[in-house]
This record gives C-alpha cells, sequence and structure tokens, in this order.
C-alpha cells in the first residue's frame, strides 16, 4: 500500500488594513475625521452662544403723536399712533387708547413722542357737550345738597336778589335751568374741583362744576356768592 505524504495547507495572511485602503483612501478617512471635528466644534459653539445670548427683548404697545401738538389740544384718533417698543425703554403711565380720547395735553408733545398721564390733563369734562359749552363753578348754597349731587345730575341755579342800597335779601330769580352737574368736591379731602385746594372758591367746599352755555356762565359770574342750587327731579 502506498504511503500517503501530508502537507499542511499554507494559509497566506491578508495585508493589512492600511496597505489595502491604499493612501487615496487614508486622506479620504482623514478629512471626514477633520470635517466631523469641526461639526461638531461648530455645533457646540453654536450651543454656547444660544445659551450665552440674552432673550430677544420684550415689547409693548405704545401711543406716540402723530404730529406736532399744542398745550391744551383735545386728543382724537387721528392725533395718536400705535408703536411697538421694547418695555426696556419705556416709562411707566403710558396712556391706553380709550385713556388717550378726549384727554387735554397738558403739555406740547412732538411728533413720535411716547404719551403718558404726565402729558395730558384729565380727561375734558365737556366731552359730549354742545360746541361752546363752558363749565363754571356754582355756589350749592346748602352744604347739605351735595349728598344728593354727582355728574349727570341736572339742576336749576337760582341767585339771591337784594336790595341795592340796604343789601338785604328781595327775593331770588332763576338765572339757570336744566344745567348738568359735571363735578362734585370730595367728601374725603374737601380739595378744590380740580384736584387743588379750593382756597378762593365761592362757598368753598360746596361748590359744584356745572356745564351751560356763554350767556348762562356770565350771569353765573355775576351771581357768584348768591346762589342756590336745586335739584331737578327725573
Amino acid at each position: 500500500m502506498p504511503s500517503t505524504t501530508f502537507r499542511p495547507a499554507v494559509t497566506t495572511p491578508d495585508p493589512p488594513a492600511e496597505r489595502a485602503e491604499g493612501p487615496r483612501a487614508r486622506r479620504r478617512r482623514r478629512l471626514t475625521r477633520r470635517w466631523l471635528a469641526a461639526g461638531l466644534v461648530a455645533a457646540a459653539g453654536g450651543i454656547a452662544v444660544s445659551t450665552l445670548a440674552p432673550p430677544a427683548p420684550t415689547t409693548v404697545t405704545a401711543l406716540v403723536a402723530a404730529r406736532d401738538l399744542p398745550v391744551g389740544a383735545l386728543l382724537g384718533p387721528s392725533d395718536v399712533r400705535s408703536v411697538q417698543r421694547s418695555a426696556d425703554t419705556l416709562p411707566g403711565g403710558l396712556l391706553t387708547p380709550s385713556a388717550a380720547t378726549g384727554a387735554v395735553l397738558a403739555s406740547a408733545v412732538r411728533t413720535g413722542e411716547v404719551l403718558t398721564d404726565t402729558r395730558t390733563a384729565q380727561a375734558s369734562l365737556l366731552v359730549a357737550q354742545p360746541a361752546g359749552t363752558l363749565a363754571v363753578t356754582v355756589d350749592v348754597g346748602d352744604p347739605a345738597l351735595l349728598a344728593g349731587l354727582g355728574p349727570g345730575v341736572h339742576v336749576d341755579v337760582l341767585a339771591r336778589t337784594e336790595d341795592p342800597v340796604t343789601g338785604a335779601a328781595t327775593g331770588a330769580e332763576r338765572i339757570a335751568s336744566d344745567v348738568v352737574v359735571l363735578r362734585v368736591p370730595t367728601a374725603s379731602t374737601g380739595d378744590g374741583l380740580l384736584g387743588g385746594s379750593s382756597t378762593g372758591m365761592p362757598g368753598t367746599g360746596s361748590s359744584v362744576l356745572v356745564a351751560v352755555e356763554a350767556a348762562t356762565a356770565t350771569r353765573l359770574t355775576a351771581a357768584a356768592g348768591r346762589t342756590v342750587v336745586a335739584v331737578r327731579g327725573t
């Protein structure tokens, strides 16, 4: 029987990976790593910037003058416009659209100037009154009547007549009929009708402001100190 010679199989080792890839493949791999590293750095930088950057400022709506306006101007819708401003740059006391309409400017303003409560006087007492109406202070006569008076109440104004020689009372005459009360003094402070001291007003602490036409205003002024207010029934 012939003899068999055993020969072990020879295995050829694989070439190294870098040798198999070749120089061009190695360059592509290095470039890819560099681009990935650069992308990670950029992403980290963006996150850091977004974290450190301050938030966008909060904006609010403010009313500004639509044109140059003089002191005493009665504000209307065409005199103001709305703008968006950063809340950090605006003062307090901003006027709202409802408060601005009918308000009277206490000082002149320029176009684009922000309107606040300090720029305006109180809303006009004569809004919705007929053109030419005047606001006049009238002594009530009896302070007890003040409890029944308030804005919107209609009253008659009587004036005491006197003897021109002796000054004695001779009667009374009606010098204003069915006039509306605009304002009464505040019971808590006793201040004047417009918020200041009532010194110099007839019947300090018992006077009211009424709306009348020019001729009646003249008669009421002439009768200062002699008037009596009578409340009209509804």
